[in-house]
């Protein structure tokens, strides 16, 4: 009760003081608003006056009342995306009416003040939801290849990975962590509002076959689209942005925009050309000739054998050999090679009053740092654009490309013993042999003989040389678009899109290699076919309600057709090797051909509103139901909504004279995304069939493999997102923060079932995973570039990521599939686990190594094999014994956090920009070493690190690798000797480019030169070729460097003429 007298003093005071100011003398403010290239009016501008919350929008004759506005002085501002903003000052009289008239320029929308999210844009200030555009000089200013490579470092939350560094090679983008233990983990990337997958087409490329002939990493899908197409490209994080595209935003979604011409605007002719050279950013020291031959006889002598390069008959002694060879055969400088990469491309663009166009050709062609690969292109795209009349204009796009990848094996055959081109160039023998053509098959005869047997495949120049692989995609993406404006506030939006890719991939692998020895030669001619289509119809509506209310709607209908077809042969035997597979019918062996089709389709309804309330208070809603055929019959539709708000604080009557105070933004978002990224009919039961004996009598027979699930549905991440923006000192200074949590329900997983239901697996929806992060980034303007000095803009950000599997439901735990790279080892090394995040390296801990008998005896018990010089491992649950119960968690591939730090400086003609980038906290699972840390004299060549510090209880008893001997038999077992720290900081991209004076290029309207390096400086503890390896591209094995294709360094030269 004593409170009341208060509360009735401040409803009070409150009561008076609106009183009084609604007695204070007001006027108008009218006038009218028109364009000024044309005179006409202008709809849709937004009239204020400046410190007050009065403001109005214009009407369909550009006129404008404000009323209520107090006596004096005030500045009035007009703006409106796409037009200049422009102030005047006026002077209110009490009772009267002033007039206040203004004449727009047209200006080009900037990309920072608008931002492209699900079927439609936005004002930046107006966005719920986490999205982050990438600045278009980061594509058109940088060395790019390939447009994932321009979200490394600059979007926050994603983590990028060339995993395999051949040209035109495969790189995972991951955003926001892992949200599928099986599915794909890949955004979804929509390109002119056609979506294109980065997984799907490939897994029918060569379709089901033998384990011994399959590629364990692909090309990369969009490695079609030239980068100087590129208009935009926006990032989709949170639920707020994703959710609009339901069970294909888990992921996130990137929207890429490619340029298109201006109506209006005079006829352009850009033409750009660039040349460069790469090479590899390191290379290992190995053994030479004479180490090689002493490491192998060291070998021997530990074990009690005699030395094979003891200077007896028909053997050299080391010494001799550095006579006679010098150093030996640098099987690296033999393969790796100075690669030449050449760009160009030609561009009009131009307009009228009714229409525009952008017409474009590009031609790209890298030459790979090893010998026989590399990647050309060549495209054409066209984009139009026409107004037919005052309502209906329509839009079309389409770009055809043409792309061929020469393929070498870089990480051998997955399921051999053939190691492929770059461990075989760190495993070979450097010892020449006179008997041979030493330029090409110089090799020790004691490592030819290996290689017949398949343990060390074969000469690493007859596979890129003799090999012969490639890869030849067409693509076709296309749009076409009609717009109706029924209304001011109305309109209707019909659109077809599609996608087509046909694939063929010629394999022939001669009798020189593992591959095709026993076969006489093996060729396998494979092609793959893709084809999907979208038809969209969506009505908006768009208005302003008054002077305080925001309305902007969109709802619409979506359909997708999607048909995936793949073939296969494979012929055997032929006479020669000359032909290959450019004549199948020489082969006198065929395998039954395999082929298949696999056809999906979805249907969707979606919305979405986005309301405002003087500006400061936002809240954006959004639904979409969507309908598959890849689900049973149970589940086959799902929806999913968001619910994203936000105040922009700064718009208060009490931020709005904090001067240094641009923009202030509170944001938060709730909702719901799904991920559909499994093969088709895989609710469905599949039969197989097949051969077996019966009765003595080779029947044929048929079974049923996999269980029919009627209820499997989607998965489905729910997400949760707070953030903050904040810009100061005119935008000098911004800054964003978002806090999120991620949770994936009703994982799907191949669940293996009981021997005694007759099937050997199912697909079922059982788990859950969950992600937390943070990401932080900030752009500050040191240097504004005011009166012609120079401009200098820091960009930074940094994000980290916890990703834990919380169930997997009835299964206690999975592993991925078995990795065999020599050393006499093959494991499962990762393992899915509640309680540990997708990506744990599993396996046992070493304890140092024996470095006496003593230590040996005391330890038999436990590690029964071990022997003076081998690995400890530790007995963690104390039971006197090494079995699987003593494996542990021995490494986690995901990063504790990436960052990326952008500096562009221009000054005068001259600008410069340079992008440090960089991981902290990954491990990665160095394959490699199964092999080299064998250590046993007979698995071939090994790193000088490896040989220098191997223990030997005389001459380096505290080395920290296993003792030089023949007498172990492979590694022993799978530990934490195999996982390394993969963190990096790199300087990826720099480039300093000048603008030419006019007379320099008579008749040009600008010119441009430049050069750039990409990945010139690393700084490492990792001790492969380079820590951003990824010799897999699935989930479940990322993070393996396996003889992956290394990085290179490339010095690109170039111009760019505009007429």
């Amino acid at each position: 009760m004593r409170r009341r007298p208060c509360a009735w003093l401040i409803l009070s005071g409150a009561l008076v003081g609106g009183a009084l100011r609604a007695q204070a003398p007001t006027g108008t403010i009218t006038g009218h608003v028109t364009d000024a290239p044309t005179a006409r009016p202008v709809l849709g501008v937004r009239v204020t006056v400046v410190g007050t919350d009065r403001g109005v929008v214009t009407r369909d004759d550009g006129g404008f009342v404000l009323t209520d506005v107090p006596e004096g002085a005030h500045r009035v501002r007009a703006t409106r995306i796409g037009f200049t903003p422009q102030e005047q000052t006026v002077v209110v009289v009490a009772g009267q009416s002033v007039t206040a008239d203004f004449t727009l320029s047209t200006v080009a929308v900037s990309l920072s003040d608008v931002v492209v999210v699900g079927y439609g844009t936005q004002r930046r200030a107006d966005l719920t939801g986490a999205v982050v555009s990438v600045p278009p000089d980061q594509v058109q200013k940088t060395a790019v290849v390939s447009l994932q490579q321009a979200l490394q470092g600059s979007v926050p939350g994603a983590t990028v990975t060339q995993g395999d560094a051949a040209p035109g090679g495969a790189i995972s983008v991951q955003i926001r962590g892992a949200t599928s233990t099986s599915g794909d983990n890949q955004p979804l990337y929509v390109i002119d509002g056609v979506a294109v997958g980065t997984a799907g087409v490939d897994k029918f490329t060569v379709g089901p076959s033998e384990p011994s002939f399959t590629t364990m990493t692909t090309t990369n899908p969009l490695s079609t689209l030239a980068p100087s197409d590129i208009e935009s490209i926006d990032v989709l994080k949170d639920a707020s942005a994703t959710a609009i595209y339901g069970s294909r935003g888990a992921n996130g979604v990137v929207i890429i925009t490619t340029k298109r011409g201006q109506r209006g605007q005079p006829g352009q002719i850009t033409f750009s050309s660039s040349t460069g050279m790469s090479t590899v950013v390191r290379e290992l020291d190995v053994l030479n000739a004479r180490d090689y031959a002493t490491y192998v006889n060291k070998a021997n002598v530990n074990a009690g054998q005699q030395a094979p390069y003891g200077g007896r008959t028909g053997s050299i002694a080391p010494d001799s050999i550095a006579r006679l060879y010098g150093a030996g055969i640098d099987w690296q400088r033999a393969i790796f090679r100075t690669a030449a990469t050449r760009d160009l491309q030609l561009a009009f663009s131009g307009g009228d009053g009714s229409g525009s166009y952008a017409v474009s050709g590009n031609y790209f062609d890298q030459d790979g740092a090893i010998r026989g690969s590399g990647f050309g292109r060549g495209g054409v795209r066209a984009n139009l654009d026409r107004k037919l009349n005052s309502i209906v204009r329509i839009s079309s796009s389409l770009d055809v490309t043409r792309s061929k990848a020469n393929l070498v094996r870089s990480s051998g055959t997955e399921g051999t013993s053939a190691e492929g081109i770059v461990r075989g160039a760190l495993r070979y023998s450097p010892l020449p042999n006179e008997a041979y053509d030493t330029s090409r098959l110089a090799i020790d005869p004691r490592a030819e003989n290996l290689a017949l047997s398949g343990i060390l495949g074969a000469n690493p120049l007859r596979y890129t040389d003799e090999v012969h692989e490639s890869e030849t995609v067409t693509r076709g993406l296309g749009g076409l678009r009609m717009f109706a404006q029924l209304l001011p506030s109305l309109s209707f939006e019909t659109s077809i899109g599609a996608n087509y890719e046909r694939k063929g991939v010629d394999s022939y692998f001669p009798r020189t290699v593992f591959e095709g020895r026993n076969s006489d030669g093996l060729a396998i001619v494979s092609g793959s076919e893709y084809v999907n289509l979208v038809h969209e119809d969506l009505v908006r509506f768009d208005r302003e309600l008054g002077a305080d209310h925001h309305l902007d709607a969109v709802a619409g209908f979506t359909y997708e057709w999607d048909r995936s077809s793949w073939n296969r042969d494979e012929v055997r035997k032929f006479p020669d090797d000359i032909l290959g597979s450019s004549a199948l019918q020489r082969g006198l062996a065929v395998s039954a051909p395999l082929s298949g089709v696999a056809v999906w389709k979805t249907a969707s309804y979606l919305a979405r509103v986005n309301y405002g309330f003087r500006d400061r208070y936002l809240v954006t809603g959004t639904l979409r139901s969507d309908g598959s055929s890849r689900f049973a019959i149970n589940n086959k539709w799902a929806t999913f909504a968001s619910l994203g708000l936000a105040w922009r604080a700064k718009q208060e009557p009490f931020l709005r004279d904090v001067a240094f105070l641009t923009d202030l933004k509170l944001r938060g978002s709730y909702g719901q995304s799904g991920n559909q990224a499994i093969d088709t009919y895989q609710s469905l039961a599949s039969v197989q069939c097949g051969t077996t004996v019966l009765d003595a009598q080779l029947v044929s027979a048929c079974y049923f493999a996999r269980l029919a699930n009627p209820n499997l549905g989607w998965e489905t991440t729910t997400q949760y997102d707070v953030g903050l923006d904040v810009s100061a000192w005119q935008n000098r200074v911004t800054l964003t923060a978002d806090l999120y949590r991620k949770r994936t329900d009703g994982l799907l997983q191949n669940v293996t079932q009981a021997p005694n239901t007759g099937y050997s697996s199912a697909w079922v929806n059982s788990g859950r995973v969950t992600n937390l992060g943070l990401e932080l980034a900030a752009d500050v303007r040191i240097l504004s570039g005011a009166a012609g000095g120079p401009a200098w803009t820091v960009s930074a950000n940094i994000a980290g990521n916890r990703n834990r599997i919380v169930s997997l439901g009835a299964t206690q735990q999975q592993f991925s599939d078995r990795l065999g790279a020599g050393g006499g080892l093959e494991v499962n090394p990762f393992i899915q686990k509640p309680g540990l995040p997708i990506g744990t390296i599993w396996g046992y801990q070493t304890d140092g190594i024996f470095r006496d008998t003593a230590a040996v005896n005391a330890y038999k018990s436990v590690q029964p094999d071990a022997q003076l010089g081998d690995y400890r491992y530790k007995d963690l649950n104390g039971d006197g014994h090494l079995t699987d119960a003593d494996k542990t968690m021995i490494g986690n591939v995901n990063p504790d956090y990436v960052f990326g730090i952008t500096n562009r400086v221009t000054f005068g003609r001259f600008d410069f920009s340079a992008l440090i980038q960089g991981v902290h906290g990954n491990n990665i699972l160095n394959a490699n070493r199964l092999q080299f840390l064998a250590l046993d004299g007979f698995g071939g060549n090994i790193p000088l690190e490896y040989y220098r510090n191997a223990f030997d209880p005389v001459t380096n008893p505290n080395g920290k690798y296993p003792m030089v001997t023949a007498n172990r038999v492979g590694v022993g077992r799978f530990s934490d000797a195999f996982v390394e720290d993969g963190s990096y900081i790199r300087l990826k991209n720099v480039q300093l480019g000048y603008e030419l004076p006019p007379r320099v290029v008579p008749g040009a309207q600008a010119a441009r030169v430049y050069v750039s390096a990409i990945n010139l400086l690393t700084s490492t503890d990792y001790t492969g070729y380079d820590p951003e390896v990824s010799a897999f591209s699935t989930t479940a094995m990322r993070g393996v460097d396996l003889g992956s294709y290394p990085q290179s360094r490339l010095l690109t030269f170039g111009m760019t003429l505009t007429f």
